[in-house]
């Protein structure tokens, strides 16, 4: 596909997705408040396609459940202001779940006490997504997302501390055998559904642990702006099945030093398995006061030091299952190295052994320039983006909904313009 055709397509696709209504004779559901038990009868009330609208006001939902095909919609950003916790959205096979014009908080209890939980089928159903909102978490998780992919995250504001989570992504059971199922890498999530998608966001702090793309999740991550924040993944070690695979680029990675606990980052990107590609990120130097200047990259393979999928030093043996570089065609796996490209500001790589090495293996014998990972030779072979925006991700009713489509539709081309990825798709 050429960068013309790439572009065309996907101002097609957004187009369509902002003309056609969610279905003939979709009605608008409004909520006597935004208290908990008004919102879940008008729910209660909806139909596939419905829009259940949620007025201004400060309130609190504690296990509310958004199990139809609905547009949920607040008033706004700092309108409708919601303290969740313990909350559920389930994918449906009738139709796409939107949740947008919120504000939500979630604070104290940890990392393991989510606002929401994301649940339903990987295929089959139709995607769940969250656009528009503000996000901020104390002390506690945001996500959990227990699907291989299918949800999309797109134009929100996410705050939090050093330790909080926002996004964690983790199937580890795998229910829909995301690791036995060939790649959607790109354009090869055919109607984008497939895959998570994670763009345009604007992320503050989280600086340890704010996305987290684990069990058998198929990440794609663009667009975004991170200060004080960082893209994380597991591999089948600590986790029981790792991620699926991953796709991070044109994303701005701002760390602007000082002395905040914010600033203490020991990477932007940590990359502990599966394959994918990394290109086109602006990445800032990682020098917070406290701990120093870190590398920006990091490249683990933990399955062959403390957390032993093959059990026995004695038993471990190149590839460790679904580790740096590893790939699956749907009948085995197969290796296909990272692709590192275009990447601007610091990125220094740290490719090597992090848990102790209690093995005493060389590390040349499991991880090797080349052939688990390449840099800085240009586009991997083969690949080209999924159309951006998503063409699920449609622009907020109203006079400037046609300007801003088309700012973005500019930024997006001039972008493209600039791009190495461009050069290498010109011939194809």
């Amino acid at each position: 596909m050429t960068p013309g055709a790439w572009t065309t397509a996907s101002a097609l696709l957004a187009a369509v997705a902002c003309a056609a209504p969610l279905r003939v004779g979709a009605e608008t559901i409004t909520a006597a408040s935004c208290a908990q038990h008004h919102v879940e009868a008008a729910i209660a009330a909806a139909a596939a396609g419905d829009t259940v609208r949620v007025p201004a006001g400060s309130c609190a939902w504690s296990g509310l459940a958004i199990t139809r095909a609905i547009h949920l919609r607040g008033a706004g950003v700092g309108r409708t202001n919601i303290t969740v916790s313990a909350s559920s959205v389930t994918k449906q096979g009738a139709g796409v779940t939107r949740i947008s014009g919120f504000s939500f908080s979630r604070s104290g209890g940890g990392n393991q006490a989510k606002a929401f939980t994301i649940d339903g089928p990987w295929q089959g159903a139709e995607p769940v997504v969250f656009e528009r909102n503000r996000f901020t978490v104390e002390n506690s998780g945001l996500f959990l997302i227990r699907v291989a992919g299918g949800v999309i995250v797109a134009h929100n504001e996410f705050t939090g501390g050093w330790d909080d989570s926002f996004l964690q992504l983790k199937d580890d059971q795998d229910a829909g055998a995301s690791w036995l199922s060939a790649d959607t890498l790109g354009v090869r999530d055919g109607d984008g559904s497939a895959n998570h998608y994670i763009e345009s966001n604007v992320f503050h702090g989280g600086t340890n642990q704010g996305i987290d793309c684990d069990d058998a999740s198929r990440c794609v991550y663009r667009f975004n702006t991170l200060t004080y924040s960082s893209f994380n993944t597991h591999g089948q070690d600590t986790s029981p099945i790792g991620i699926r695979h991953f796709e991070v680029y044109a994303n701005r990675f701002v760390h602007d030093g000082g002395a905040s606990p914010l600033a203490n980052q020991n990477w932007a990107l940590w990359i502990r398995g599966g394959t994918g590609v990394i290109f086109d990120n602006e990445i800032a130097d990682l020098a917070g006061s406290h701990w120093g200047d870190k590398p920006e990259i990091k490249l683990s393979i933990r399955g062959a030091e403390d957390a032993r999928p093959q059990g026995s030093c004695a038993s471990v043996a190149y590839p460790v299952p679904r580790q740096l570089g590893q790939n699956h065609d749907g009948v085995g796996a197969f290796t296909d190295p990272i692709y590192l490209w275009g990447n601007v500001g610091a990125q220094v790589v740290d490719a090597g052994w992090n848990w102790g090495n209690p093995c005493g293996f060389a590390w040349a014998e499991f991880f090797q320039w080349g052939r688990d990972a390449v840099v800085s030779v240009g586009p991997k072979p083969g690949y080209a983006p999924f159309p951006h925006p998503h063409p699920l991700v449609v622009p907020e009713p109203g006079p400037a909904s046609t300007a801003g489509a088309l700012l973005a539709l500019a930024a997006l081309t001039r972008w493209r313009r600039g791009s190495r990825i461009a050069a290498g798709l010109s011939g194809s």
